[in-house]
């Protein structure tokens, strides 16, 4: 490859275009799915997922500073939606034993319901993605991220770029991935 400036030479700048409109649309036009159960409000949801997939991945105690890091949330921030899931009756926070200061959060019953709900909601989103865009598409995307993938990993490999850790304890895989790598 051929680099003139810092860029490359023979890359049709239609393409160009395209990719830096649709990473611009992708930071601008951020969509989530609604996957909120009834009841709890969308934070909430991802709150009570996110107590629920750290609990079925068995990384210990589930505490609030592993809930604010792994959803890359302030921890005051996390801290009053705990306080309203206790309060409606999706988790109970029990005292650590050799800390009194720290608490491990558990879900209720109802929490695991709203989890599991939760869990369905987002099942039926991809599902319907799925058939939206066809096997076929959603095959050569995933392809295609493998791709550019490997490659951001070749990078730092040379030296040319940077692995920046965000600290995610989600970043196994979203719902139904048991606590492993959906690959």
């Amino acid at each position: 490859m051929e680099r003139k400036g810092g860029t490359v030479s023979h890359l049709p700048e239609d393409i160009k275009r395209r990719v830096f409109a649709i990473m611009g649309r992708l930071r601008q036009e951020r969509y989530m799915p609604l996957v909120a159960p009834e009841g709890v409000t969308p934070s909430e949801a991802t709150v009570i997922t996110a107590i629920h997939m750290s609990a079925r991945a068995g990384v210990g105690p589930v505490q609030p500073h592993i809930i604010a890091k792994g959803l890359h949330h302030t921890p005051s921030a996390v801290s009053q939606t705990l306080k309203a899931l206790e309060e409606k009756g999706y988790l109970v926070r029990e005292r650590m034993s050799g800390d009194s200061r720290a608490v491990s959060l558990i879900l209720t019953e109802r929490g695991i319901a709203a989890a599991q709900e939760a869990d369905r909601m987002y099942e039926e989103f991809f599902g319907d993605l799925l058939a939206y865009i066809g096997r076929a598409d959603a095959d050569h995307l995933l392809d295609t991220f493998e791709k550019i993938l490997s490659f951001h990993r070749a990078q730092a490999d040379a030296g040319k770029m940077e692995r920046i850790d965000l600290g995610g304890i989600f970043d196994q895989g979203g719902p139904g991935c048991e606590g492993s790598p959906c690959a």
